[in-house]
C-alpha cells in the first residue's frame, strides 16, 4: 500500500507524510515491513504479528502454499516484478502475482515460470510470491552493445530489464567492435555473486543502420524472420491461382461487385465486401480468404504459422505469418483474380439489426483494390465536395459505397447505444527516406472508409461467434475482461482533480467508461486523460472460455476476418469448415487444444505489438536526432518521482524531463496528486501543463528521448487544489547550469 492508502485505511484526514514515512522506514529496518519499489509497503511475509498470528492469517488474509502455478514473469526497473498467471490457475488470480526483488530466482524478464504463493489477500485477491523454477526461457539470445572493460568484454542489453552479460565464449570481439550492436547466446543466468554469462554469436553492426535496427528488434522480441526450408518448399508447391477443381462445392459469387478497402501501404488483402439495399434494409457479404484450404492442420505451413501467431508490421516491411506465396498471392484477394473465400452473408433491417445470416465456402473475383483515401474522397464527393483527381468511375461500386456508409452508421449507432467504447484514435505514421531513415512523423486520421470496414468486420466476427457457440463448437473467443476495480480507483484519483469520475459498479460497465470519454470531448485535458483511461483497461486476449468483450460491449465475439495474419482466425475457419462438412463431434471436442493455442497466440500478439511499438519508438528517436536543441511546445502527459513525460504538439513524440535537470527549485513527488511540487516556490508540475522543451539526449539503442525544460505554465486546477503560489507564466531557463549539479529528487 502507498502512504496515502495507509492513511485512508486509518481514517487520517490530516497527517505529516514525512513523519509517517519515517515510521514506516524504521519498520523496514526492523524487518517488520518490506518496501516495494520507492512508494509502497507490505508486511514482511514471515513476520509474526501481535497476538501470535502470522502475517497473512488475520484481517481476512490467507496464505496458500505450494507450486504448480505457472505464468509469465515481467520485471520492473525497480527490481521487483509480476507474474501473469496462465492456464487453469488464472481463474483464481484476478490480478498479477507480485514478486518482490530477490524472489525471482533465475528468472529473466519474459520467462515462463512456476511460482509459489507466499501471501494472498482474500479481500482483493492481491497475491505475492516467489519464483521456484523457470519453465521456459523467453530468450536464448540477448541483443545489446559491446563494451570492453578491464577483465574482457561484456554486452549492455538494449532492454534495460535484462542483465548485463559477461562474454566468456564464442567469437572473439575485436577492438573496432566496441560500441557495435551484437547478439550473445545466454549460457548462465545471473546469480547474487556473479553476472550473467554468454557467448558472442554475431556482431550486427552500427546502431544507426536500418537493417541492424530491424534485426535487433526482431531478435529482441523473438520474431521468426526467416521461414524454414520445408515451409518454403510447401509454399512453392502451391499454385499462384486456384485450380478449377478447387471451385467444386463452392457458391460462385464471381459476378458480384466485391471490393477490398485497405491502406495505401497494405501488403495483403484478406477481406472483400459487398453491400446491397434490400427494401428498407441491407444484405452484406463479407468474404474472407480461405486460408484453411491451403494450410492443412499439422503441415509445415501450419506449424510455422502457429509459432508465429501473427504478422508483425513495421514502417518499411512486414514479418508475415505465412510465406509471401500465400500472404501476397494465392490467399490475397487481389483485383481481377479468382480467389477461394469463406463468406458471412448477413441480412439487416432498417435499424441495422441482423435478422438472418449464412456462412459458406465460395469463389469471388474482386472488382477493385480501393484505398481508404479514395473511398473517403468518393463519399465526400457524394456529399457535394469537389471530385478527386482519381475518381472510382464505376457507378455500381460508387452506389455500393454509399450503401455501405449508411449501413456503417446504423451499426455504429447500435454499438454506441449498447455501451461500446468509442476508441477512434489516430495512428502515428512514419515517413522514411530512400535509405530507410525516418524523415517525418505524423498522424493518420480515421475517416468513414475506415469505419465501414471496421463495422462490417465487427458484425461478421460477432455473427460467426454466435453461430459456433450455438452449435457447441469449441473455438478461440476474443475476450476483453472488465478493468480491475483497483485500477479504476487509481484512475478516479486522477480524474477527480478535473471534476470527473468513472462509476465503479459491480460489474463495471463499458458505458460508465464511455460516459467520461464523452465528457472529455473538447476538454483541454482530452488527449491526456483519454490516454490515461485507456491504460486502465485490461488487454484483450484469446481464450476457449468466453467472458465477453468489454470494450465492444459484445457478450460474445471472435476473430474470423484476418486468417492471413492471425492464427486464431485460421482456427475459427477450420471449425466452421468442420460444420460445413458435417464433422460436428471433432469440432466440439477440442477445448484443451483450443485453449493452449489461444494462450500461445495471445503471447505472440503481445510480442508483435511490443516489437511494433519498439520500432516506432526507435523511429521517433531517430527523427528527434535531427531536431536536437530546437524548442518545441508540448504538454505533460505523465508524472513520476524521477521526472515527467512530455508529448510534443508538432509531432507524435514523447520524451522525459528528468527532475534532477530542473534547477529552479527542489521538487518532491506528491503521490496522492501525481504531481511534482517545488519546496520553495510551491510550483506545481502536473498532467496537462503546457511546456516548451528541447531534445538534449537521444539514444537509438535505448530508443529513448530526454528533454530539457525551457518554459512551463502551470495547470490552474492543480495549483488551486494544492495551494501552490506558482509564478506568472514567463520564459525562463529551467535547465541545469554549467556551474551546479542541483539536487536529485
Amino acid at each position: 500500500m502507498t502512504i496515502a492508502q495507509i492513511a485512508d485505511e486509518l481514517g487520517l484526514e490530516r497527517y505529516d507524510r514525512r513523519a509517517v514515512k519515517a515510521v514506516l522506514e524504521e519498520k523496514v529496518e526492523a524487518r517488520h515491513l518490506q518496501r516495494v519499489g520507492k512508494t509502497r509497503y507490505r508486511w514482511e511475509p514471515r513476520e509474526v504479528r501481535p497476538g501470535g498470528g502470522k502475517a497473512g492469517t488475520d484481517g481476512g488474509r490467507v496464505r496458500p502454499r505450494g507450486g504448480g502455478i505457472e505464468g509469465r514473469y515481467s520485471r520492473a526497473r525497480a527490481g521487483f516484478g509480476f507474474v501473469e498467471v496462465q492456464g487453469d490457475a488464472a481463474r483464481r488470480f484476478q490480478r498479477d502475482v507480485f514478486i518482490p526483488a530477490g524472489m525471482e530466482g533465475a528468472a529473466l524478464h519474459g520467462d515462463r515460470v512456476e511460482i509459489e504463493i507466499d501471501s494472498l489477500d482474500a479481500r482483493d485477491r492481491r497475491a505475492s510470491g516467489r519464483v521456484v523454477r523457470v519453465v521456459a526461457a523467453a530468450r536464448e539470445r540477448i541483443i545489446g552493445t559491446l563494451q570492453s572493460y578491464l577483465r574482457g568484454w561484456r554486452l549492455l542489453p538494449s532492454d534495460e530489464l535484462l542483465p548485463i552479460v559477461d562474454i566468456v565464449g564464442g567469437e572473439s570481439p575485436r577492438a573496432r567492435d566496441a560500441g557495435l550492436v551484437a547478439v550473445v547466446r545466454l549460457t548462465a543466468p545471473p546469480t547474487p555473486g556473479r553476472p550473467a554469462r554468454g557467448s558472442l554469436e554475431r556482431v550486427l553492426g552500427a546502431a544507426d543502420d536500418p537493417e541492424v535496427q530491424f534485426l535487433t528488434i526482431a531478435l529482441e522480441f523473438g520474431l521468426r524472420v526467416d521461414f524454414p526450408d520445408d515451409v518454403l518448399a510447401a509454399a512453392a508447391a502451391l499454385p499462384t491461382d486456384p485450380r478449377p477443381d478447387d471451385f467444386a462445392g463452392r457458391e460462385d459469387l464471381r459476378a458480384m461487385p466485391f471490393v477490398t478497402i485497405d491502406g495505401e501501404d497494405a501488403r495483403d488483402f484478406d477481406d472483400a465486401v459487398c453491400v446491397e439495399r434490400r427494401g428498407a434494409g441491407w444484405r452484406a457479404w463479407v468474404a474472407i480468404a480461405d486460408v484453411a484450404h491451403y494450410v492443412q492442420r499439422g503441415s509445415p505451413l501450419d506449424v510455422e504459422a502457429a509459432l508465429r501467431g501473427t504478422s508483425t508490421y513495421f514502417p518499411d516491411r512486414a514479418v508475415p505469418m505465412l510465406p509471401e506465396r500465400l500472404s501476397n498471392q494465392l490467399c490475397s484477394l487481389n483485383p481481377e483474380r479468382e480467389r477461394l473465400v469463406l463468406v458471412a452473408e448477413m441480412d439487416l433491417d432498417a435499424a441495422a439489426r441482423r435478422t438472418d445470416q449464412r456462412f459458406y465456402r465460395a469463389v469471388i473475383r474482386s472488382r477493385a483494390r480501393l484505398t481508404y483515401t479514395r473511398v473517403a474522397a468518393e463519399l465526400a464527393a457524394a456529399d457535394g465536395a469537389p471530385r478527386s483527381a482519381d475518381p472510382i468511375g464505376d457507378p455500381v461500386i460508387e452506389a455500393a459505397l454509399r450503401d455501405m456508409r449508411a449501413l456503417m452508421r446504423g451499426l455504429y449507432e447500435n454499438r454506441m447505444r449498447a455501451g461500446a467504447l468509442d476508441l477512434d484514435l489516430p495512428e502515428p505514421i512514419v515517413q522514411l527516406s530512400a535509405d530507410g531513415h525516418c524523415v517525418g512523423l505524423g498522424l493518420r486520421e480515421r475517416n468513414d472508409a475506415h469505419r465501414i470496414i471496421e463495422e462490417l468486420m465487427l458484425e461478421a466476427n460477432r455473427a460467426v461467434a454466435i453461430h459456433l457457440r450455438d452449435r457447441d463448437v469449441s473455438f478461440p473467443y476474443r475476450i476483453h475482461e472488465p478493468p480491475d476495480p483497483e485500477e479504476l480507483v487509481e484512475l478516479n484519483e486522477v480524474l477527480a482533480r478535473f471534476g470527473l469520475r468513472v462509476a465503479i459498479d459491480d460489474p463495471v460497465r463499458p458505458r460508465d467508461v464511455q460516459a467520461v470519454l464523452d465528457k472529455l470531448r473538447g476538454h483541454p485535458m482530452e488527449a491526456v486523460l483519454s490516454r490515461r483511461m485507456l491504460r486502465s483497461l485490461t488487454q484483450a486476449r484469446y481464450s476457449a472460455i468466453n467472458s465477453g468483450h468489454f470494450g465492444l460491449a459484445f457478450p460474445i465475439y471472435c476473430h474470423f476476418t484476418s486468417p492471413i495474419r492471425r492464427y486464431p482466425d485460421l482456427l475459427v475457419h477450420r471449425q466452421l469448415g468442420r460444420l460445413f462438412d458435417g464433422d460436428v463431434r471433432p469440432a466440439a471436442a477440442e477445448m484443451e487444444a483450443i485453449e493452449a493455442a489461444s494462450a500461445a497466440a495471445s503471447q505472440c500478439e503481445r510480442n508483435s505489438m511490443d516489437a511494433e511499438r519498439a520500432m516506432l519508438d526507435l523511429r521517433r528517436a531517430e527523427f528527434m536526432l535531427q531536431h536536437l536543441g530546437e524548442p518545441h511546445p508540448g504538454f505533460v502527459v505523465g508524472v513520476a518521482s524521477f521526472g515527467f513525460f512530455v508529448e510534443l504538439d508538432a509531432y507524435p513524440v514523447e520524451g522525459l524531463v528528468r527532475i534532477q535537470d530542473v534547477a529552479d527549485d527542489y521538487y518532491e513527488f506528491v503521490e496522492a496528486e501525481s504531481v511534482l511540487q517545488g519546496a520553495r516556490t510551491n510550483r506545481i508540475i502536473g498532467l496537462g501543463d503546457r511546456v516548451v522543451v528541447e531534445a538534449v539526449d537521444v539514444s537509438l539503442q535505448r530508443r529513448r528521448i530526454e528533454l530539457a525544460l525551457l518554459e512551463h505554465r502551470e495547470n490552474e486546477t492543480l495549483r488551486g487544489r494544492l495551494g501552490g503560489r506558482g509564478a506568472p507564466p514567463a520564459r525562463r531557463d529551467a535547465r541545469r547550469g554549467a556551474g551546479g549539479r542541483g539536487r536529485r529528487r
